[in-house]
């Protein structure tokens, strides 16, 4: 049975598949009223706190992820854009055959994504919409599949906002398997967080401080439910001290 979580990240779907000459391709409509709703109600989260500049105009979605899959350094792989259409906001794109990382649970995969977000951090660039099914293993890499919500940007509220959302959509995913698989999900949580500070331990230390915060402490335990939401804190406090 599929999570709360998932009926809801189908439901703000704003793509739609295609077959052209046997291949696929991706029409994303940023004017689509689910598309609108979700940033929406992921904003009423981030309000409280603001910690995010979100974009809810469907122009500015689309500009800015034109921007990322064109300027953003090439730590995560991103789709081809075949044509952007500024007129009727839709853009069509090379559609990834891999697997989501919302259908993973493999320490080394989690490792590898941690490296690559850090490494994503340090160039300067924040996601926004950083849940875990906008990213697909292929393998040999890892593709991002949405980034209307990226931004360039140095303050580390950001990187931390992308981390919490991240670490929780990889629970609420999975939620079916807290009980049968808790501690499965737990090392793939670890796993990532571990990717992350091996990577970098400056940006790392500024991340826990960030989680320090009370409004962060009460982000994280909103999206996250007990003990996970512990355990994700406790495990970046340990990680940080161990200094890889």
């Amino acid at each position: 049975m599929n999570s709360i979580i998932e009926y809801l990240d189908d439901f703000s779907k704003q793509t739609q598949i295609y077959e052209l000459n046997g291949k696929k391709l991706v029409v994303k409509n940023y004017r689509k009223e689910t598309g609108i709703l979700k940033w929406l109600v992921i904003n009423a989260t981030n309000l409280t706190i603001n910690i995010y500049p979100f974009a809810f105009q469907p122009f500015k979605r689309l500009e800015r992820e034109c921007f990322f899959f064109k300027e953003a350094p090439e730590i995560f792989s991103k789709p081809k854009i075949y044509l952007v259409d500024f007129v009727k906001l839709k853009l069509v794109r090379e559609y990834v055959e891999g697997v989501s990382y919302s259908n993973i649970l493999d320490d080394a995969e989690f490792r590898r994504l941690g490296n690559r977000l850090c490494r994503l951090h340090l160039e300067g660039w924040a996601l926004g919409d950083s849940k875990v099914s906008n990213f697909v293993s292929t393998g040999g890499g890892i593709y991002i599949v949405d980034a209307e919500e990226a931004i360039q940007t140095r303050d580390v509220r950001h990187y931390a906002w992308d981390l919490i959302v991240l670490a929780s959509t990889v629970v609420f995913f999975n939620f079916d398997k807290i009980v049968q698989q808790r501690s499965v999900l737990e090392e793939a949580v670890k796993s990532f967080i571990k990717g992350y500070v091996e990577t970098d331990y400056d940006v790392s230390r500024q991340v826990v401080s960030a989680f320090e915060k009370p409004s962060f402490k009460a982000l994280t335990y909103l999206l996250m439910p007990h003990p996970f939401s512990k355990i994700y804190i406790t495990t970046w406090r340990e990680y940080v001290a161990k200094e890889f």
